[in-house]
């Protein structure tokens, strides 16, 4: 009671759980009965308080709709929005791969001229130079280009350049007057594009797009004062690494390395790295659009003058500079920073010079064999009418980008490994996210090495196993189950041996050979103490996008990325996945309304989106009741008498083994066959991977459960490699 009036407080009773169109309907009419109860008593549903009852709840329920899916959308495991994945993703900490490019072994030759006395000529007039970015283009496809990421030196101008292969000899007398030269360089996908951008007033954090989509890397980036700016991982970062080509010195002996010191085999070391402190850097970061931006950082300077000048009259104020204005009554931005700007320098009054790469994919991924037109012969110095190039192997490593779900799995993935390696999913989720520009992983497996000195003496033995087809040496005196401590020795005499006879051992080709296993089976295999701890087992796409063993060039960007984030006594060796093919056998019962050819079309295909490649994953378990219940919700299908995974026979038919039944698939779904004491077979040539005994997980007498498909013991992973013809079934 106040003032002698009554104020009584109306308690609504508001429902908050119902929040749908119909709940709110109701709420709103019970709410209009029990508050107004002579005021409006026409429910009907024609009514035109109905009408005005049912739009309030129409409002309702869109407004809770969208308030729902923009909660959704600010969380990473539940964002459907690409836009919103990828600003979520940034926040935490993780860098979008953009498409990845393929990479691929060129061969490369050239014809000259022999010496009078019949042997070959190497002098500079004789033998051209071919510089780095040599394009090269299919020959079936002309916008699939590729460049040479090294330079192709047939000139020997020193005791320690590597002579080229001598891969066929013409003669015309007895004496050889022309020779044939070849040597191997490096190749990614892509073309090289160049953009300018004009910047005036100096802004912080400044930004600038570049116009294609899909751009591989960013290669260069100059002002007009010829000053180079630096891609970092963040703009607080300013010791940056960089490298010197050789071609720059002086004296090219300074290029070349040693092994070892008990293996004398001169190795280029084409680069120097080299740390620099700079203010010039940028980050980049890919857009909803697919497109690149490049950003710079807040610190503002006058244009053309040292850092430790005066900074523009509008950003000086707070700061009393010598000869400058006095403006310490005023406040100091933030921002600022020093002179060298807390987060790099903003470019101003500049024209900046872009150059970067474009290309990738999956369509990358050629053949061998079709890379045999130069597209640009400027980076030929010397005679280009002689040089010709083809891919002997299929270019590899080339992927679409990231999906929405892998960028999410990635970003959440990222947040556990903290910019270090320490347990197995660090290294996985780590060799995930190398960037596009180095190639593409597609699945990795990660495992604890079994660090003994058994697999020291396994790693000696393959590599003498693999010399021997690589050398055409006599190979006698070598025991294939040598000691791990013996092996200087066997590497000394393989030396020995070659010095003594060159006419018989290993030209150029077999030299790089010999030394990509060296540094792929660890370059201390005779070191005692050297533990293999990490084991990562990879596999990458084709141009198909079916799994391949991942290029010994990716390996070796993987390694050098790896290098920054794993502890310091994690040993980290590199080996190919295994691939186990298969096929899918189904049998169901389809309505009767329906038209089977029809049911069946839908069955194959929702079996090819349930085993679809970027779902599998290693060591994954396979279970055939899910394949059966997703037939069961296939349109039309009315029953599911039984589904079996196989590389040969049907084993839920009843005819499976007795004797008379042909193969569902002939030849079977896989080339290779490991063998009990570790050595392998080839059975067939259909291309297929290695061979797995599906036949003991169906039944009565199945291993782990009828229809349960366990892992193979060695990291592989199934695909079902041609659906359209490795899915068959009976729709009765």
């Amino acid at each position: 009671m106040i003032d002698g009036k009554s104020n009584t407080i109306k308690n609504s009773n508001v429902n908050y759980l119902g929040r749908d169109f119909n709940d709110l309907k109701n709420s709103l009419v019970n709410y209009t009965k029990s508050y107004f109860p002579n005021t409006y008593k026409d429910f009907n549903e024609t009514s035109p308080g109905m009408m005005l009852i049912e739009m309030s709840a129409y409002v309702g329920d869109e407004l809770n709709f969208y308030v729902d899916q923009q909660y959704r959308e600010m969380l990473l495991p539940l964002a459907e929005e690409r836009k919103n994945i990828l600003t979520l993703a940034k926040s935490q900490g993780y860098k979008v791969n953009p498409i990845a490019p393929a990479y691929v072994n060129l061969t490369v030759k050239t014809t000259i001229n022999a010496l009078g006395n019949g042997n070959p000529d190497f002098t500079d007039a004789n033998c051209c130079t071919i510089d780095k970015g040599m394009s090269v283009v299919s020959s079936t496809d002309s916008s699939l280009f590729f460049e040479t990421l090294d330079i192709v030196d047939f000139k020997i101008s020193s005791s320690a350049d590597i002579p080229p292969t001598v891969s066929g000899i013409v003669t015309t007398t007895g004496v050889p007057d022309t020779y044939e030269l070849v040597r191997k360089v490096r190749a990614i996908s892509g073309e090289t594009k160049t953009k300018t951008f004009q910047l005036s007033t100096p802004k912080k954090f400044t930004k600038i797009t570049l116009p294609e989509a899909n751009v591989i890397e960013v290669l260069r980036v100059q002002d007009s004062n010829s000053n180079m700016w630096y891609e970092v991982e963040s703009l607080a970062q300013d010791k940056i690494p960089t490298n010197r080509h050789y071609t720059s010195d002086e004296n090219r002996d300074t290029a070349y390395s040693n092994v070892g010191s008990n293996i004398v085999i001169k190795m280029p070391v084409p680069y120097s790295l080299e740390y620099i402190k700079t203010s010039k850097r940028f980050i980049t970061e890919m857009g909803e659009d697919y497109k690149t931006s490049l950003i710079f950082g807040n610190g503002i300077l006058k244009n053309g003058n040292s850092f430790n000048s005066t900074f523009l009259a509008v950003e000086q104020v707070g700061i009393n500079l010598p000869g400058g204005e006095d403006n310490l009554e005023s406040s100091i931005d933030p921002l600022l920073g020093d002179a060298y700007g807390t987060l790099g320098e903003a470019p101003a009054f500049t024209t900046l010079t872009v150059t970067y790469r474009i290309g990738g994919g999956i369509n990358t991924n050629i053949p061998s064999n079709l890379l045999t037109t130069v597209n640009d012969s400027t980076a030929i110095l010397g005679s280009t009418s002689n040089v010709t190039v083809t891919n002997t192997t299929p270019a590899s490593g080339g992927s679409s980008g990231e999906s929405i779900e892998e960028i999410r799995h990635r970003a959440m993935a990222n947040i556990s490994t903290q910019n270090r390696c320490v347990s197995k999913e660090d290294y996985e989720a780590r060799s995930l996210n190398m960037s596009a520009k180095f190639g593409n992983i597609a699945k990795v497996y990660c495992a604890r090495s079994g660090a003994i000195r058994t697999a020291q003496r396994e790693k000696v033995a393959s590599l003498v196993d693999r010399l021997k087809d690589v050398i055409d040496l006599n190979f006698d005196l070598f025991d294939p189950g040598i000691q791990a401590g013996e092996s200087i020795g066997l590497l000394n005499d393989i030396k020995q041996k070659l010095d003594a006879d060159q006419s018989g051992g290993l030209n150029k080709e077999d030299l790089d050979i010999l030394w990509e296993t060296l540094e792929m089976t660890s370059t201390n295999i005779t070191d005692d103490d050297r533990l293999y701890t990490i084991d990562l087992y990879l596999l990458s796409y084709d141009n198909n996008k079916n799994l391949v063993s991942t290029p010994n060039i990716i390996k070796q960007n993987l390694k050098q990325y790896l290098n920054q984030y794993r502890l310091l006594t994690d040993q980290v060796s590199f080996y190919d996945g295994y691939v186990v093919n298969f096929g899918v056998v189904f049998d169901v019962v389809g309505q009767s309304y329906e038209n089977k050819d029809q049911i069946k079309v839908r069955c194959i295909q929702a079996i090819k989106n349930y085993f679809s490649v970027d779902k599998s994953q290693f060591k994954q378990l396979l279970y055939t009741n899910d394949v059966e219940n997703l037939l069961m919700d296939v349109d039309g299908v009315r029953a599911v008498n039984y589904a079996t995974l196989t590389q040969t026979f049907d084993y839920n038919s009843e005819t499976a083994g007795g004797g008379s039944e042909l193969p569902i698939f002939s030849p079977g779904l896989y080339t290779t066959i490991i063998n009990s004491d570790g050595t392998t077979s080839t059975t067939s040539n259909t291309g297929y991977g290695y061979f797995y005994d599906f036949g003991k997980f169906y039944g009565l007498a199945a291993v782990a459960g009828k229809g349960i498909v366990l892992p193979a013991y060695e990291p592989a992973v199934f695909e079902l490699k041609n659906p359209n013809q490795n899915i068959r079934g009976i729709v009765r």
